[in-house]
């Protein structure tokens, strides 16, 4: 008969961030280890509010299936003289066994006769075996942080005042600290105070529901956005911003929506504070008019934790908490108008980026240099306002707005810029040289943002780099990884031919000053750094790893390499690749081991097939280098297939390693020109041919 175990922490509230984590682990960590005691069952689920993180599993047999182990011991030449007789080998086997010598089986392997012993341990019962595997589990439950309180010889996200384990109607013994576990949970901390029995894991969730708490994540997620859009359809709203939703479902157990407005005065504002103030402040969802997504509606749609007596008590609450926000958004805005941006951006000279990297004045006036010679082979009409843009594009960081709401940085700076009428251009640039934020965020819409963006993150990750702050394993405080990938998507993706070696060039030469490190040592280090994280961008799009390792070698122009690695990517399979390849790894080891003459010399051949080689090779050579100076690979390659059958016909026929030296070394050379030729598009010996 199979039973259901139905196991369950009971904390203080613990932050929003740590609970769909500490569930995924939870999940993962409970069915490997089931699969491990071969027992069947169901899938685990998962449940969570703020108070509490359960699972539930269904199906567990009550008894765990017989264990068989075979323990092999040596060969039986070892284990018994000639006469027969067991050794102390054979009898030190059988003893650490606890079997008796007659007991031990001869075993056939591959690699002889060998002692063996099997033996079939009774499965025992699941109740026996659950308690200790779920003690195992919870300290090693991820969290960011963690915390000691009254029990002091355990640590978790916040205190545990209770544990429920159950298998079918049986409690489990399962202990964390002085915590003891029992059959008794709890339900909305101010709807439904008193413990609560349960005697049937299946009746949890039901339990629960009756006692104000909605256990199950994605029911509370449901009910939270059903709610919202039952209310804004009311009033002729929409609601969007679904990227909040995790985070209101992991701060309520029992949502109960309160719609608020305020003020449409305060819609003068920019959209953006509007958004951000509700967002990321009070958690609340703003809305939107209807079919125009671009439009607040002066509303916003909140949640209690508890069904209150009279939601206008609640609802003017949040409203009251809101007004504050907005007034103090208000009078930023007003008094950050007075101030041009330029005086910001002045005044960052008192604003330390860093130690040993100075101010942040100083970093802007770095990477300005930088942004004009960027400017003047992407974009040189582009040059004033370029200058423009990277001269006041960290202004609003010194802003009264964004020093109180740090997530409006760039966008104020547009606002501020197009209030005083700066030029559109520099003022969008001014906001979106931040983009993208992530690796699948959008990219700015205008070239000078591009440029700014990649000036500014350059200069970051070449300074980072030079005083020593270089990232390893999951530590990168200043985010270079992100930045880096940044940079080459914003080539990738508006196809900018840019070298990267003098990019890192032109930010190290403004960065000589504040370098602790030799410059030549820094600037190795960067340029791989930035060729590993080409690596996962090659192949975040599918190209092949073998491919990726043929290209990234010659690392220098990130959208020069990816169009080699997808022109490689698409001739792979075509019949005349394969022996290409297998002759290039053929050439290079030829050529790691002798000499060769520094032309060839068509006068020394003496075979048709060397002949006939050399004339194919002589004939597609210029095509082929035309093509690859374009940027045309893929019809490059094609040209190799011309290559295939004299190729094959050399190596079958023609001795390279002619007892003739000038003979040697002539066939040598025509085989090292083939190979540097390949060298044009990739290391062709490092592509798979299996």
């Amino acid at each position: 008969m199979a039973r259901t175990l139905l196991f369950e922490i009971g904390t203080e509230e613990i932050p929003s961030g740590f609970i769909v984590p500490a569930l995924n682990f939870m999940k993962g960590y409970m069915g490997d280890r089931l699969d491990a005691l071969k027992v069947e069952h169901d899938e685990v689920r998962v449940f969570s509010t703020p108070r509490r993180l359960a699972l539930m599993v269904a199906g567990i047999a009550e008894t765990l299936p017989d264990a068989t182990e075979t323990k092999m011991g040596p060969p039986k030449n070892i284990a018994f003289d000639k006469d027969g007789n067991p050794t102390k080998a054979g009898l030190g086997f059988a003893q650490t066994c606890g079997v008796d010598i007659a007991e031990v089986t001869i075993a056939r392997t591959p690699k002889g006769e060998y002692l063996s012993v099997t033996r079939t341990t009774p499965g025992r019962p699941s109740r026996d075996a659950l308690p200790a595997l779920l003690e195992e589990m919870i300290p090693k439950i991820p969290f960011n942080k963690t915390m000691r309180w009254s029990n002091p010889d355990v640590r978790f996200a916040r205190p545990v005042h209770w544990i429920l384990a159950l298998f079918g109607s049986d409690v489990l013994p399962v202990r964390f600290g002085n915590i003891v576990s029992g059959r008794i949970t709890f339900g909305n901390r101010f709807m439904a105070r008193e413990p609560l029995e349960v005697n049937d894991p299946e009746a949890y969730e039901l339990i629960l529901e009756k006692a104000y708490v909605i256990p199950d994540l994605g029911k509370r997620k449901q009910a939270i956005w059903k709610a919202l859009e039952d209310q804004a359809a009311k009033i002729g709203a929409e609601v969007m911003d679904k990227d909040l939703l995790d985070e209101v479902a992991n701060l309520l157990e029992y949502p109960h929506p309160v719609i608020g407005t305020f003020d449409e005065d305060y819609l003068r504002l920019p959209r953006e504070v509007l958004v951000t103030v509700m967002k990321h402040h009070q958690r609340y969802f703003p809305m939107y008019v209807a079919g125009d997504h671009a439009k607040l509606k002066a509303c916003f749609g909140a949640f209690s934790n508890i069904v209150p007596k009279d939601d206008a008590v609640v609802r003017a609450g949040n409203e009251r908490v809101l007004k504050a926000r907005l007034d103090d958004g208000r009078y930023f805005f007003v008094e950050d108008l007075k101030v041009p941006l330029k005086v910001y951006a002045d005044r960052l000279k008192d604003v330390i980026f860093h130690k040993d990297l100075g101010t942040s004045w100083e970093k802007v006036q770095r990477f300005g240099k930088v942004a004009l010679a960027l400017a003047g082979k992407i974009a040189p009409e582009k040059k004033d306002k370029v200058g423009e843009a990277a001269s006041l594009c960290k202004g609003d960081l010194n802003s009264l707005m964004v020093c109180e709401l740090p997530e409006l940085q760039g966008i104020m700076g547009r606002e501020y810029a197009l209030q005083q009428g700066i030029d559109p251009e520099v003022a969008v640039a001014i906001c979106e040289h931040y983009l993208p934020a992530s690796a699948d965020d959008v990219l700015p819409s205008g070239v000078v943002g591009d440029i700014i963006g990649m000036a500014d993150r350059v200069d970051t990750i070449c300074g980072c780099f030079g005083v020593g702050m270089i990232p390893s394993g999951t530590s990168d405080p200043y985010a270079l990884r992100r930045q880096t990938i940044a940079i080459e998507n914003i080539l990738l993706g508006k196809g900018y031919r840019i070298s990267i070696p003098w990019l890192v060039d032109e930010s190290l030469a403004q960065l000589t000053a504040k370098l602790k490190r030799p410059v030549s040592e820094v600037r190795q280090e960067v340029v791989a750094f930035f060729a590993n994280r080409f690596v996962s961008i090659l192949q975040a799009k599918g190209i092949p790893g073998d491919v990726i390792e043929s290209v990234i070698g010659t690392f220098d122009d990130p959208v020069d390499t990816f169009q080699r690695a997808q022109a490689l990517a698409s001739v792979r399979k075509e019949s005349w690749f394969e022996p290409i390849c297998a002759a290039s790894k053929r050439v290079e080891n030829i050529l790691k081991k002798a000499a060769t003459r520094a032309a060839v010399d068509p006068s020394l051949f003496d075979q048709d097939e060397e002949k006939a080689l050399h004339k194919a090779f002589a004939a597609m050579e210029q095509p082929f280098i035309a093509h690859t100076a374009k940027g045309e690979y893929t019809s490059a390659l094609k040209l190799l297939a011309g290559l295939k059958e004299p190729i094959d016909s050399f190596f079958d026929k023609v001795l390279v390693m002619s007892e003739d030296t000038a003979v040697r070394e002539n066939r040598i050379a025509l085989l090292k020109a083939l190979v540097s030729l390949f060298d044009k598009v990739a290391k062709f010996s490092k592509i798979s041919t299996q």
